[in-house]
């Protein structure tokens, strides 16, 4: 007699919602933690120099004006690496709005008496059913002299260690096919954009990685910001050219050096991505392309934290809203905190693995990457094409080219 009808129901509901998201809270605390220390034992590791440096020849494929380019391309050409090295600028045509400034950059190089040759050489359009990047690649490597061949994306500013300490992580280890550098975002960001991109690198890609990693630090597949490979490594797999017919090259060719019955090998030193002055249709789009690759050679085993993190995103998020809707409104508080730290943990993330600080105003970015979960997805379903780098590929739900590119812009 006497009891308010509801209020037992009332309470078993918000003590649901408090289980659940202690839980997925339990869990984020335990994630975070595992990045951490796995972020600590690549600090602590490091491969031992070598007496002597094998030959290597970068292959740095362009298309389009990057973000401070000339200061990159200068960067590209002083890595100080201790052994024989070339350096290969490879664009499609004449008409690339990078091509004069690494012109430039090449023949300031060679003013400056500098010992390691530098080229920019042409590898014409692509033909059908392969992608302006691997072809790029592919007529790089026909000409690359050298012991070892690399490949580094063009908005990477390498500094003097990156590249000798992939090549000490393969000598090191005679099993390893190719190794490929970690990324970090030193840029400050200028746009909210700017941070979810920075954050998807560094706390969703990178540290993923470094958690992944096995005891010989490797990984199935290669993340192609910087990764070198031996020759024999490339040739058992086929050269570039296996990679025909794939919309993204360095996770298809990481799972084929490990067929071929060798390791990819993640380095310890970090190679700067610079990038900013995102708007938020091309970070739409740029999150749209990630997970279009992302379904190129991904293994299960690397998805499922992600796919934690948006359970637990979204478990809040409808938590919260259920609170409110049917109360207790203390039921909101539990979620609303699951919520904030899910956001706080992707920050502290960056910022442990070198990104810039983000300022507070632009903080609601780290929280956008799964909202945008919902229309990406749709937006997939619906156009299973993307524009990269000045073409525009369709794909099937395996990221392979269904056809040639559609259009040039």
């Amino acid at each position: 007699a006497g009891r308010v009808p509801g209020v037992p129901v009332m309470t078993w509901f918000a003590a649901t919602v408090t289980v659940v998201s202690a839980a997925f809270a339990a869990q984020l605390v335990f994630a975070h933690r595992r990045a951490v220390r796995a972020l600590l034992r690549r600090l602590a590791e490091g491969p031992p120099r070598l007496p002597s440096y094998p030959s290597v020849t970068v292959i740095r494929p362009v298309k389009g004006r990057d973000v401070e380019q000339e200061e990159n391309l200068r960067a590209a050409l002083d890595m100080r690496y201790p052994g024989p090295l070339e350096t290969l600028f490879v664009f499609e045509d004449e008409q690339d709005p990078g091509y004069p400034a690494a012109h430039a950059a090449v023949r300031e190089h060679e003013r400056s008496d500098a010992r390691d040759p530098a080229r920019v050489i042409l590898s014409g359009k692509p033909p059908p059913g392969r992608t302006g990047k691997i072809h790029n690649m592919i007529a790089g490597t026909a000409e690359a002299g050298s012991e070892y061949v690399a490949f580094t994306d063009s908005d990477s500013r390498p500094d003097r260690e990156v590249l000798r300490n992939l090549i000490e992580h393969l000598a090191a280890d005679p099993q390893a096919g190719a190794s490929f550098a970690p990324v970090t975002t030193p840029s400050p960001p200028r746009t909210p954009a700017d941070v979810g991109h920075n954050i998807i690198l560094s706390a969703f890609l990178v540290a993923n990685m470094d958690v992944n990693l096995g005891a010989a630090r490797d990984l199935p597949f290669l993340m192609g910001q910087f990764m070198v490979f031996r020759r024999e490594a490339l040739r058992a797999i086929g050269g570039v050219e296996c990679a025909d017919g794939q919309l993204v090259d360095d996770m298809y060719l990481g799972a084929q050096v490990v067929a071929a019955g060798y390791r990819n090998v993640m380095g310890t030193h970090a190679l700067p991505i610079i990038h900013y002055g995102m708007e938020f249709g091309a970070f739409f789009r740029l999150w749209r392309r990630w997970l279009f690759f992302g379904r190129g050679g991904i293994p299960a085993s690397f998805v499922r934290p992600f796919v934690v993190r948006c359970l637990s995103f979204y478990a809040a998020l409808g938590l919260a809203i259920a609170a409110l809707v049917l109360g207790p409104l203390w039921a909101v508080a539990p979620p609303v905190l699951l919520m904030i730290l899910e956001g706080v943990h992707h920050l502290r993330l960056h910022r442990l693995f070198g990104g810039a600080p983000v300022p507070l105003r632009f903080a609601w970015m780290a929280w956008m990457p799964w909202l945008l979960l919902v229309p990406v997805g749709v937006s997939m379903l619906v156009r299973p094409e993307l524009d990269w780098r000045g073409h525009t590929y369709r794909v099937d739900w395996g990221a392979k080219l269904e056809t040639r590119p559609t259009r040039e812009d």
